[in-house]
């Protein structure tokens, strides 16, 4: 971890319930604006390359957490690592590794939906062992037409 990136050290704290919101906050495009009001702004390097960090957390509410910080903020380079999470061992992580590329609304109309994701998502379609992962890898898959 390079130590001239000060949110960091914000990362491993986004597990402490208590101070999620105002951390998440900090981490996003304009700190003490609602989500809502900032989706599709793109946050600084610093911040992206923080918010890709924090997918490899070993909590699995902190993987969510930037998942959700992700999903407001798109940006191409943290598909790879999202895309990761679309096998990890958390159900409701996964269901939300699918949300952050799947939902425009989120992103300000930004879709990073394409061949090879949607490829992982019709796969999550037919065999995640969760039913609410599949079927929304199912709308998902299904909203795109038939496979090529």
């Amino acid at each position: 971890m390079p130590a001239e990136n000060p949110y960091f050290d914000v990362v491993d704290r986004l597990k402490i319930k208590e101070q999620r919101y105002v951390l998440a906050s900090s981490l996003s495009a304009r700190p003490g604006t609602r989500p809502s009001e900032q989706r599709g702004e793109k946050v600084s390097a610093q911040k992206l390359e923080a918010l890709i960090w924090g997918l490899s957390h070993d909590n699995p509410v902190v993987r969510w957490q930037y998942l959700q910080l992700l999903d407001t903020h798109p940006d191409q380079r943290a598909v790879p690592a999202i895309l990761g999470l679309l096998d990890d061992p958390v159900p409701r992580v996964r269901w939300h590794a699918l949300h952050a590329v799947e939902c425009d609304v989120c992103k300000g109309g930004e879709s990073l939906l394409e061949d090879p994701i949607l490829a992982k998502i019709r796969e999550l379609a037919g065999q995640d062992e969760n039913k609410r992962v599949r079927a929304y890898a199912r709308r998902i898959a299904d909203s795109q037409g038939p496979e090529a």
